[in-house]
């Protein structure tokens, strides 16, 4: 018996309604992907190796936050570039991945197409993180879903850290009773404006998860500092007007 070819009163019920979403509708963005939670590694101390940045970089457009294995280093990738960030003896150091470096901890999603909009005005660290999902929701993106950002500009404030052997932030909240190394985590502060680029993830709901407790983002900067160039978590960031902000276009 050949299929009917009658179309249904689901099947036109089912394509108005298509339609009409296609027409009003957010579409998730992209799928992100989490290896490890934070929650189980700064609080329960689970350091092992989840996923090897070879692996997470054989594919293009990857864009990831996150520490290796044993919180012995801090990694960023943007559009398939990693950069690793580590502190030996007191000292920063950065370059890309060497062999058989993995993560522990990390958020990552593959971005082909983005859509960008102009920062109106100064962003502190809420007013970036309200901007993020303004912008995204008018670009069509559904920000109940996890979904990754780029801000590239004028860094005007930047309190970042490098992980080493322990997160400075693990005592706070929930990552309370975290386990840590014996060696301190590097701080970078810097109160004059900077060129640099922030690549992170916003996620509604996700807290002890994909974000730190009391934020909805999770963000790492990349920037030039004393001759090369850096990657670490953000604690306290400002962004001058004029930076591009970009979020996944909507598929």
């Amino acid at each position: 018996m050949m299929p009917s070819t009658t179309p249904s009163r689901f099947g036109l019920t089912f394509v108005a309604a298509a339609l009409a979403c296609a027409a009003g509708c957010n579409a998730p963005a992209t799928q992100v992907t989490q290896y490890g939670r934070m929650r189980e590694v700064l609080r329960n101390g689970q350091l092992q190796p989840r996923i090897a940045l070879s692996e997470v970089t054989v594919r293009p457009h990857a864009h990831a936050v996150g520490a290796l294995a044993d919180l012995d280093r801090e990694v960023s990738i943007v559009d398939g570039v990693a950069l690793v960030s580590r502190v030996r003896d007191g000292v920063l150091a950065s370059g890309p991945p060497v062999p058989g470096d993995r993560a522990t901890l990390l958020t990552l999603a593959y971005v082909e197409r983005w859509h960008g909009a102009a920062l109106g005005s100064a962003a502190g660290d809420r007013e970036l993180e309200t901007t993020v999902e303004e912008i995204a929701r008018n670009a069509g993106v559904a920000d109940d879903e996890p979904f990754p950002f780029v801000v590239e500009g004028e860094l005007t404030a930047l309190d970042m850290h490098v992980i080493n052997g322990e997160c400075p932030l693990a005592g706070a909240h929930d990552e309370a009773g975290a386990k840590s190394g014996p060696r301190a985590a590097y701080q970078l502060r810097l109160d004059r404006p900077t060129r640099g680029k922030l690549v992170g993830f916003f996620a509604t709901g996700r807290e002890g998860d994909m974000t730190h407790h009391g934020t909805r983002i999770h963000v790492h900067a990349v920037l030039e500092h004393e001759g090369r160039t850096v990657t670490g978590h953000v604690e306290r960031v400002s962004v001058a007007a004029g930076a591009q902000v970009r979020v996944p276009h909507p598929r």
